[in-house]
């Protein structure tokens, strides 16, 4: 009951805090688009399952059988991180995918979900550091700075032996937010990061917004589902705000995605894709793609 209302109290804040929109432009997405959106959503999916974040192995697996995409492209997993952070645990994996010729690197999300959600509104904090201006969830920052330095090292390592390599992080909601800190991080250092997140919360303030969807290098896929509810959270009236561009899935769970079922919206703060929902759920926050969390 409690956390019912809590998503209530959520939702009723969002569209209090309703914006005027910028001007916005949808488009289609391509079928190459399309099938790299359910690899690395796979890749997301892979990060829920413990067998890929606690062991010695350097294969992937899901318990689940929902990474098939990723066991046949048998990516070697260079390290594995887990650690105690003041919102959550900072867990995922690295890997290199010779099949795709990518370095991934792949946060998990919440293992608690509905904790989590009833939890997400933590307070801004200053992001000098990423932008002029910038403010950053502090909760999600703090997580992030916990494996900063041990990524960032795996990384530049990587690199050296696979130059030619895409390097692309990804997660799913708790998983996307920490992707998003850290791609907008790496990218300032200097390295080209390609963005695949999923379900993912709003993570700072217009300033930060603007910052990452004006960054080049790399491109960001912020992609959602329906009307799935962690998108719309933290609210605007806390003073988040999302990165453009969107790409918005409206097929509902349990259906095949095509390029049909998604729209790339794109303007900072849209409310021509999930955010213009009039609903939501927990439900779509679950499906991408497949069901993403199923390991959990």
């Amino acid at each position: 009951m409690l956390f019912a209302r809590e998503l209530g109290i959520a939702a009723a804040l969002g569209l209090l805090a309703q914006a005027a929109p910028a001007p916005i432009e949808r488009r289609s997405v391509s079928t190459a688009l399309l099938d790299k959106m359910e690899l690395f959503s796979q890749y997301s999916a892979a990060a829920y399952c413990s067998s890929n974040i606690n062991s010695a192995s350097t294969a992937l697996s899901c318990s689940t059988d929902n990474c098939p995409l990723v066991v046949s492209a048998a990516p070697t997993v260079l390290d594995e991180f887990n650690e105690t952070a003041e919102f959550g645990d900072t867990a995922g994996f690295i890997a290199v995918d010779a099949t795709n010729k990518a370095i991934i690197v792949s946060f998990r999300g919440s293992h608690d979900l509905s904790n989590w959600i009833a939890n997400i509104d933590f307070g801004l904090t200053d992001a000098s550091s990423i932008c002029s201006g910038c403010e950053i969830h502090s909760g999600f920052w703090k997580a992030w700075e916990t494996v900063a330095s041990t990524i960032t090292a795996k990384i530049e390592a990587a690199l050296t032996s696979h130059a030619d390599y895409e390097l692309v992080f990804t997660g799913h909601s708790l998983g996307a937010a920490l992707a998003a800190v850290a791609a907008t991080v790496l990218r300032n250092d200097g390295y080209t990061v390609d963005l695949y997140n999923f379900g993912q919360p709003r993570i700072g303030n217009l300033a930060l917004a603007d910052y990452i969807t004006n960054q080049n290098k790399g491109s960001n896929y912020r992609v959602t589902h329906e009307d799935d509810i962690v998108p719309k959270l933290p609210p605007k009236l806390l003073g988040y705000h999302h990165f453009s561009p969107e790409y918005w899935i409206t097929s509902d769970s349990g259906v095949t995605v095509t390029t049909s079922d998604i729209t790339e919206v794109v303007g900072v703060d849209s409310k021509s894709g999930n955010d213009g929902t009039l609903l939501d759920s927990v439900s779509a926050h679950r499906y991408y793609f497949g069901y993403i969390s199923k390991c959990s």
